[in-house]
């Protein structure tokens, strides 16, 4: 008896440790509903704001509790006498767990919790600074509910294919390439509708196609050919190419300017209602321009390319439903530079969706766009202006 006593004792004082230590863990895990650490069942029936709220149950009374602690403690101090005078008393044992409402959802905090209690406060709607995980996964969510049409959008691992034509206007450009052929002085800044007879207005195609390849991330590339050819009788000489081009001769000018761009695009803002995107790449310009006179038979040609970063910012809205589909605007604005060069290119317009199967939709959409990309160099300057109204049509598939 001298050693098993104390032995006991341990294996009773381990059992109630662990049994404590569970107890404080589980109202840990559950503040809210449990009511607090180390409060008994008759300090929660005592005080009604201390006792667990349910969304759509009703509060026991508090009376009823107090008679269900009274009897339970009652029936443990007759199971302690009985068993302190030696009598072993055989019958149903009493159900001493104390009977709660099911798990369901309630509010607490304004916010909707679940039978385990309220999350942890962190990145949620209208977050500014959620994690970087989620901000590159699935971009930036800001605002409140949003209970308005659904602007359409191209989704993961999907094609968007577009073919644009752009009624172009030619704005005062100019080009000058070459000497006087003196060797001191410059060739001459030439206009290319004034001095060289270029049609005002061209239309210009453009094609584009973007993949998805992330929710927020995408890659684009588009490519835009410039076919001008035109002829004329200029009304005073000029210097091109370090040759004298003579008045008053009949003069034959041909541009050709190919432009390929590639582009990574991450929608940094994504919501119903509106996306908006970031986006930079890489242009490559392949231009050459030719200038001859068959009389004199003077030919130039100026053949050169040069590579330009860009970078800009993109942004659409849904505007409102029309029966099935959905009318948007978006805007578009990027700057252009490298290799001396500097420029913008800016869009503004509209578009509708119409939606198809598979969460497939196709859209035509037109706007006004304008271009302008300046270089200036003593004996080889460019700068091209251009701007007018663009159509498209398109299918995200």
């Amino acid at each position: 008896m001298v050693i098993t006593k104390p032995f006991k004792v341990l294996v009773y004082l381990a059992i109630v440790w662990f049994i404590a230590l569970g107890l404080s863990q589980q109202s840990r895990a559950n503040p809210d509903v449990s009511g607090g650490v180390g409060m008994s069942g008759e300090a929660l029936s005592a005080d009604q704001a201390l006792q667990p709220s349910y969304r759509g149950l009703p509060r026991l009374p508090s009376s009823t509790l107090q008679s269900q602690g009274s009897s339970r403690s009652t029936q443990t101090r007759s199971q302690s006498q009985s068993s302190s005078s030696g009598r072993v008393t055989y019958g149903p044992s009493p159900d001493l767990s104390v009977s709660a409402p099911p798990p369901m959802a309630y509010a607490q905090s304004g916010q909707v919790c679940g039978p385990d209690g309220c999350p942890a406060p962190g990145y949620g709607t209208g977050s500014l600074m959620p994690p970087v995980g989620s901000l590159f996964s699935s971009g930036l969510p800001l605002g409140g509910p949003y209970n308005g049409p659904v602007l359409p959008r191209i989704g993961f691992r999907q094609f968007n294919l577009n073919a644009k034509l752009w009624h172009a206007k030619l704005n005062a450009s100019t080009i000058r390439w070459g000497g006087n052929g003196a060797g001191w002085g410059t060739g001459t800044s030439l206009d290319y509708v004034n001095d060289l007879g270029f049609g005002k207005y061209k239309y210009i195609p453009e094609y584009e196609a973007r993949y998805q390849i992330r929710p927020n991330w995408g890659i684009r590339f588009s490519f835009m050919p410039l076919r001008y050819q035109d002829n004329s009788y200029p009304q005073q000489g000029f210097w091109f190419g370090n040759i004298w081009y003579p008045a008053f001769a009949y003069t034959l000018t041909k541009w050709d300017r190919n432009i390929y761009r590639w582009d990574l695009v991450y929608d940094w803002y994504q919501k119903c209602h509106a996306v908006s995107s970031v986006f930079a790449g890489y242009a490559l310009y392949d231009d050459k321009l030719t200038i001859s006179q068959p009389v004199p038979f003077w030919t130039r040609t100026r053949s050169s390319g040069w590579g330009l970063g860009f970078a800009g910012l993109s942004w659409e809205r849904v505007i409102r439903n029309l029966g099935a589909s959905t009318a948007s605007t978006q805007c578009k604005w990027s700057v252009q530079f490298g290799e001396g060069y500097f420029g913008y290119d800016g869009y503004a317009g509209a578009r509708i969706s119409v939606p198809m199967e598979c969460g497939r939709y196709g859209y035509v959409e037109w706007g006004w766009r304008w271009v302008v990309l300046r270089r200036d160099y003593p004996t080889n300057a460019d700068v091209t202006n251009m701007d007018g109204c663009i159509g498209a049509m398109g299918f995200v598939f």
